[in-house]
């Protein structure tokens, strides 16, 4: 009887437990530590850094990574009308295709289909054979091709071309579409926006649901001013059939991290110069806001953020891990190092992100930042690639050592040569190429004034060396 009431009182324990758990964002539905979803969208546009230029084998290898790397879902933009003409949605196309193609990937990896899509843009030859319909620019963040979704015939065809979309993806699981960045109209019959948007958005919302029953319906509202924020905050908070917002407006709807702060793929060259690792900001974000938020769905624009997307990922999953504990893994389990190789790589990873300056034309003296390990952490680099060949292979060592260079650049003097500078980045680039050609595509595009062996006046480090030359006639 003591046994059985000890048993009883166990079970009520433990469930008030598994309770109170489950009151908390911080626990999943299957009571796993971590958020719900958890993922990275992967924006495939013409400012991308190669993710464009893609094939599916590309994507079926990163979609994979992803997912090792905990990734539950992906989300992807599979067609920005305003960028593409009307060839690429043929059925058959090459480009639609493979639109098609990354949804089944996705599918086949038993993970979550999100993707993202514009309200009002639609292909830019029907844009030029209705001028009239065009969207008023002046308040919103808006790109190419955006009509007017307040004019009848213009909504028809947004709505048309959006259909299709629906209807061909084989299955969508969450469908974002922002206020702007990229949309909007200026006119008077879209005022207030946040009316228009919502009363758009409704209308994706049902068309898409007719094909895709369970899918979550995510609002954005970015880059609008505090009282459409408010406004906005108060129609979502009314409108039952929107599942979740991305960052802001908050106190309506589960929270998804999306691009808000920590900033990971546009910050610092964007990816002209390799990555800008961000851990220790990404964990204290995600520690900061933990709390807040119920699902990550970080935004990426290229394989250079590809630490940071693991970052993300990993303090999604678990926000009371140390900074230098997801550098190590990061460092041991994607570049194949071995313990001792991986603690020196973590630390390295941790030193890496200092800003460099490009606000001027040219450099001037002592522009350069202070960064007294830089010339250290490369030559730490480039041993550890002697010492282990293996590692050539491997493209995220040689986005590290990219990054790596270009903070010695970003510095006055240090140890090694601006020659040896030179040689070492032209060497780094050819072997992103090899392995990465489309992000090399993307590097070999960079204007060469933003290249320190082609224009040595733009460059701390080789202003310094350039001047000390012409001096010395």
């Amino acid at each position: 009887m003591k046994s059985t009431l000890f048993n009883l009182g166990t079970l009520i324990i433990l469930s008030l437990v598994l309770f109170s758990c489950a009151k908390d964002n911080n626990i999943r539905k299957d009571n796993k530590i971590g958020l719900d979803p958890i993922g990275v969208f992967l924006a495939n546009h013409e400012q991308a850094t190669g993710i464009e230029e893609w094939k599916i084998d590309r994507w079926k290898r990163e979609i994979g990574d992803m997912k090792k790397m905990g990734a539950q879902t992906i989300w992807y933009l599979p067609i920005q009308f305003g960028q593409r003409s009307k060839k690429d949605f043929e059925v058959n196309s090459e480009f639609w295709t493979l639109q098609k193609d990354i949804c089944k990937a996705l599918i086949a990896e038993k993970m979550e289909v999100g993707i993202y899509i514009g309200y009002n843009d639609i292909f830019p030859e029907t844009f030029n054979e209705h001028p009239e319909w065009a969207a008023l620019h002046g308040k919103y963040g808006m790109e190419a091709a955006h009509v007017c979704p307040s004019n009848d015939d213009a909504k028809n065809q947004i709505m048309l071309l959006r259909k299709k979309v629906f209807q061909e993806l084989p299955r969508i699981d969450y469908l974002i579409s922002p206020i702007t960045d990229y949309g909007g109209c200026s006119c008077e019959k879209c005022a207030p926006l946040p009316n228009t948007y919502i009363r758009i958005l409704k209308e994706l919302a049902d068309s898409c649901r007719k094909y895709h029953p369970a899918v979550k319906i995510v609002a954005a509202g970015h880059v609008v001013n505090l009282a459409e924020g408010d406004m906005l905050r108060k129609l979502i908070k009314d409108a039952e059939w929107i599942d979740m917002v991305a960052d802001i407006p908050r106190g309506v709807k589960p929270v998804i991290k999306y691009y808000m702060y920590p900033e990971i793929t546009m910050i610092n060259g964007w990816g002209a110069y390799g990555p800008t690792p961000r851990i220790k900001d990404i964990k204290n974000a995600y520690s900061n806001d933990y709390k807040n938020i119920s699902g990550s769905v970080n935004y990426s624009e290229g394989i250079h953020d590809d630490i940071n997307r693991f970052a993300a990922l990993k303090f999604a999953q678990n926000p009371d891990r140390s900074a230098y504990e997801v550098a190590f893994e990061y460092a041991h389990d994607w570049l194949k190092l071995d313990e001792q190789n991986a603690k020196v790589v973590a630390e390295i990873i941790l030193g890496l992100g200092t800003d460099i300056p490009r606000n001027r034309d040219y450099a001037g003296y002592n522009d350069g930042v202070t960064n007294p390990l830089a010339d250290q952490r490369l030559k730490t680099l480039i041993e550890i690639r002697n010492k282990n060949s293996f590692i050539c292979n491997n493209y995220r060592y040689w986005l590290l050592t990219y990054r790596a260079i270009y903070e010695c650049f970003a510095t006055n003097d240090g140890e090694l040569s601006v020659e040896k500078l030179d040689s070492e980045l032209l060497y780094v680039r050819a072997e992103l190429t090899r392995l990465e050609p489309e992000y090399g595509k993307y590097l070999n595009s960079i204007s060469i004034y933003k290249r320190p062996e082609m224009c040595p006046w733009n460059w701390p480090r080789t202003f310094n060396a350039a001047f000390r030359r012409e001096n010395s006639f």
